[in-house]
């Protein structure tokens, strides 16, 4: 007596959720051994679908008839054991996995292959489709080439090693190296450090410093003609930053104080002999370490010997302004 079709019980097992496709797992409630039955019941084979087996009778004469009696959908391009056109004998075993279908995109037509590999790499080999392994450029010189690369059903790009599902599709890319060359910038660093030379409270830049330069060679990828990676695989500096600096103040009013005396003019002159932002006396200058006449130096230096004179003297000695420190 001859059993349901197996294929029948695979697509309940399946929808069960006791087997998936491409899996070799053997459900033990899938197999089922026929009670003993005379030789007019058929020949006793152990048939494996999909990677579900089960012992049936069968009067099929050759494998493919009894894939055939089975339901099986069955083509050339499947993997059965033994053959299709092998006889049927009493004890046999037989065993038939399909091929999985996938795509081939490739210059904006689609054809449909079967494949009996399962991971992208086989594939790949078992299809003949180009990858970027297959290519031999020179270092930092420009090229082009095809390469295919396989997405799963749902549009994930798939590893090499990863399986290859049901209509997983391989695209061919058509893919352009390009090293292009480039002047790009060293962003400069910026210090912050306390002084006195500044009023509590602000900032002022001590030393303005300056980006920097350098030569670059990018490798660019592209992907269909749309750009797919950057990086930069050479460089060589050719102009060194230099750090801008930047103190914060913690001291008096040093811009109350300039903009009273001399209205903030590093170079302000009076004619009674008061000198700078601070109107500084040339006695008084050279007594707190100055060299020259206050004009001669910026706002770093006539305050630097504003503080000193501060530290000395307090606000004494600028009657006028000084309360504006």
């Amino acid at each position: 007596m001859l059993v349901a079709p197996l294929t029948e019980r695979v697509a309940s097992l399946r929808a069960l959720g006791v087997i998936a496709f491409g899996t070799s797992i053997l459900a033990a409630s899938a197999v089922t051994t026929a009670t003993p039955a005379s030789a007019a019941d058929g020949t006793l084979v152990t048939l494996t679908v999909d990677g579900v087996s089960t012992s049936i009778r069968t009067t099929a004469p050759t494998v493919d008839e009894l894939l055939t009696e089975q339901g099986v959908d069955f083509d050339s391009s499947d993997i059965v054991s033994p053959s299709y056109d092998s006889d049927i004998i009493s004890g046999m075993a037989v065993s038939w996995t399909p091929a999985t279908r996938v795509f081939v995109r490739k210059n904006g037509e689609r054809t449909a292959h079967k494949v009996v590999s399962e991971t992208v790499r086989q594939v790949r080999n078992e299809l003949q489709l180009p990858t970027a392994g297959d290519q031999t450029f020179a270092r930092l010189e420009s090229y082009s080439y095809n390469s295919a690369l396989v997405y799963g059903p749902g549009g994930r790009k798939l590893a090499a090693d990863e399986p290859v599902l049901e209509k997983s599709v391989a695209v061919v890319h058509k893919i352009r190296v390009a090293y292009p060359e480039d002047t790009v910038r060293i962003k400069r660093n910026v210090v912050k450090d306390r002084s006195k030379l500044v009023r509590s409270g602000g900032k002022r830049v001590y030393k303005d410093g300056r980006n920097g330069q350098k030569r670059v060679v990018f490798k660019k990828r592209f992907i269909d003609g749309d750009l797919a990676s950057k990086r930069i695989v050479k460089s060589r500096v050719i102009k060194e930053p230099k750090r801008r600096v930047v103190r914060v103040g913690t001291g008096p009013n040093w811009i109350g104080l300039a903009d009273c005396e001399s209205g903030g003019n590093p170079k302000a002159v009076n004619p009674s002999g008061f000198y700078g932002l601070y109107q500084f006396s040339i006695s008084t200058w050279r007594a707190v370490g100055g060299k020259g006449i206050p004009t001669d130096y910026g706002y770093w230096e006539q305050t630097k010997r504003a503080w000193k004179l501060y530290k000395i003297s307090g606000r004494s000695p600028w009657p006028h302004c000084g309360s504006r420190l």
